[in-house]
């Protein structure tokens, strides 16, 4: 009879269902792989059951670490489960379930993840959050709606003193389904150092290890997603009692590494606090320590909590204000008490809210945008990284060829050029539109257009020969080489015209003996001077120094004037008469400047009268 129940007893006496602590979360998010983390009131034999097409025919089995309590503010013991997912394909979504003693955990279809992949991206960044406040609330479902490819936390995740308690009340049980199905990448704030120097912070996280020191691993680690390359780092370690040594060693070396378009460093404490710690010794290390190597490498953009606020800065460099530089933003309203806000002379805009960032990423640009407990979004910046591919992508903005001349109208074509779209309102042209300023050997161009892919500006009239052009964002800048000529004669579209400024065509055409007006740039130099951007006087008249002709056909025409328009900017004009007795019909029309052809337009002459 024993042996018979024996026998029986898996049929008579099931296994009991694990108790969950931890609902299953995405750790370490890669191209080939991923880990999930669970726990469980029982030690059993865990495993992750995966697939691609539903089969859940991949497995990979977890491992199990005991937690006894009660060290570390741990009420109840727990069992936690490790599962690495390896050689997955990259951009590739999978689904996954988590079987305890042969049970399934997860019968709900949520979960799923997708692996990482070149191209555009989306994250939130939110920090200071864990205390359970009607704000950390509200978030909450806000940012489950974003459906982010990744979630990065800055710091103070459990308050008051990140104890495994804490973590479970305060983070896990407001994100479990979120974390089910996106990968969170978090830094310690010093609230998880109050115990035990991070421990329940360390235990419940499993991060990137490739290059951390080993005594250092989970403290502080990097990752690459789409062209954006991650640092993640513990400012704690820069406080009394601990060292920063091999941090700030791996930092430089990780910098050194990267050859990603875009840095982007995150960690708690902010090296420009405004008023609620404008004297924490570990703000001003991180300002320090941090920023000299952050800044020194080209990162473009830092995101800190500590400050229970949104900051967001102007771009800086050594603290001083600069045209392109780093640009710095704190998100600490994730749910923490807030902080009172202060305006500064190097802070773009400052408010104390409850808030998250929303982030769109790719190779050209990062956008950034703060969103309130309205789900409105109340602060928005783009970072554009410029791109210009050769200098024939910098041409006359009449011809499009890549051919420049002093004063000319030029345009630029590439990627990453400015951050939004924007047009000069009015003379003087300004140096600056959009955030962009393009600089010749170091002299700094007014522009008359913006853009992403294009921006028009002005070359000076005294620019010499081979020279450098530079487009500067906040967020970088490229270079491109570019030849200068003494002319580079082209006419606009259109740009032959009757005294009445109507233009030449063959419903109106040209008559013999008429005055035309053809509008061009790249004439070179004139017999005045002239600020650059600034209107041209209609009195003096500024005549070009080069010999110019009107070519009509095999006729060629010398013209009544050849100079730069009154009241325009880079815009030359010439005036030519129709000779009495050209013939009617269509004729070919260019014009040359000290032998340098323009493109040709055609018009029409009508038959004298």
């Amino acid at each position: 009879m024993l042996l018979v129940l024996c026998l029986l007893a898996p049929a008579l006496f099931p296994a009991r269902a694990a108790t969950v602590v931890h609902n299953p979360y995405l750790q370490n998010m890669r191209a080939d792989g991923v880990t999930i983390v669970w726990s469980t009131r029982e030690n059993q034999s865990g495993a992750v059951e995966y697939s691609i097409d539903g089969s859940y025919s991949l497995r990979a089995t977890a491992r199990v670490r005991s937690f006894p309590g009660p060290t570390g503010g741990l009420s109840r013991p727990f069992y936690q489960y490790q599962a690495d997912l390896t050689g997955l394909a990259p951009a590739t979504a999978y689904s996954y379930r988590v079987m305890m003693d042969g049970q399934n955990l997860t019968p709900e279809p949520e979960y799923r993840f997708r692996t990482t992949a070149p191209g555009p991206f989306s994250f939130l960044v939110y920090g200071d959050s864990g205390n359970g406040s009607d704000g950390q609330q509200a978030l909450t479902p806000l940012m489950a709606a974003e459906k982010p490819d990744l979630v990065l936390h800055v710091g103070d995740i459990a308050y008051e003193s990140g104890t495994f308690d804490e973590f479970q009340a305060y983070y896990f049980s407001f994100y479990s389904t979120i974390m089910r199905r996106v990968p969170w990448f978090t830094v310690p704030g010093n609230h998880e150092y109050l115990t035990l120097a991070g421990l329940p912070y360390l235990s419940l996280h499993a991060t990137p290890t490739d290059t951390v020191p080993p005594g250092d691993r989970g403290r502080y680690y990097s990752f690459d997603w789409g062209d954006v390359h991650f640092i993640a780092l513990d400012s704690n370690l820069l406080g009394v009692g601990y060292s920063a040594r091999d941090e700030l060693a791996w930092l430089e070396s990780d910098l050194s590494r990267t050859t990603a378009k875009w840095k982007v460093a995150f960690f708690h404490h902010l090296p420009y606090p405004i008023l609620h710690h404008l004297t924490d010794p570990i703000c001003q290390a991180t300002r320090e320590q941090f920023v000299p190597v952050l800044e020194g490498h080209g990162v473009q953009l830092v995101l800190t909590g500590h400050e229970h606020n949104y900051q967001r800065s102007k771009p800086l460099h050594g603290g001083a204000v600069v045209a392109s530089g780093t640009q710095y933003i704190t998100t600490g309203g994730g749910g923490g008490t807030l902080h009172d806000v202060v305006p500064k002379e190097f802070l773009v805009t400052q408010k104390a809210v409850f808030h998250y960032l929303q982030v769109q990423a790719d190779a050209t640009h990062i956008t950034i945008r703060a969103i309130g407990l309205d789900n409105k979004e109340f602060d928005r910046v783009t970072l554009a990284l410029p791109a210009v591919a050769s200098s024939e992508s910098v041409v006359n903005a009449a011809s499009f060829a890549p051919a420049l001349a002093p004063g000319e109208l030029v345009s630029i074509f590439g990627s990453g050029l400015a951050a939004d779209t924007s047009a000069a309102a009015s003379l003087p042209l300004p140096n600056v539109l959009s955030g962009t300023t393009v600089t010749l050997n170091g002299t700094v161009l007014p522009l008359t257009y913006a853009s992403s892919t294009q921006i028009n500006a002005l070359l000076p009239l005294d620019a010499q020969a081979n020279g450098t052009l530079r487009v500067a964002t906040a967020s970088g800048f490229a270079e491109v080489p570019v030849a200068i000529s003494d002319t580079a004669p082209a006419i606009f579209p259109g740009g032959i015209l009757h005294l009445d400024n109507t233009p030449v065509s063959s419903a109106s055409p040209a008559r013999p003996g008429e005055v035309l007006v053809i509008y061009m740039t790249g004439l070179g130099q004139v017999d005045g001077g002239l600020i650059n951007g600034q209107a041209t006087p209609a009195s003096p008249l500024l005549r070009v120094l080069a010999p110019v002709a009107v070519q009509m056909g095999d006729l060629s025409v010398a013209p009544a004037f050849a100079g730069l328009t009154p009241g325009s900017v880079g815009l030359y004009q010439v005036n030519v008469v129709v000779p009495q007795d050209l013939p009617p019909k269509v004729y070919p029309l260019r014009v040359s400047a000290k032998g340098n052809l323009s493109n040709t337009l055609n018009f029409q002459v009508q038959p004298r009268n």
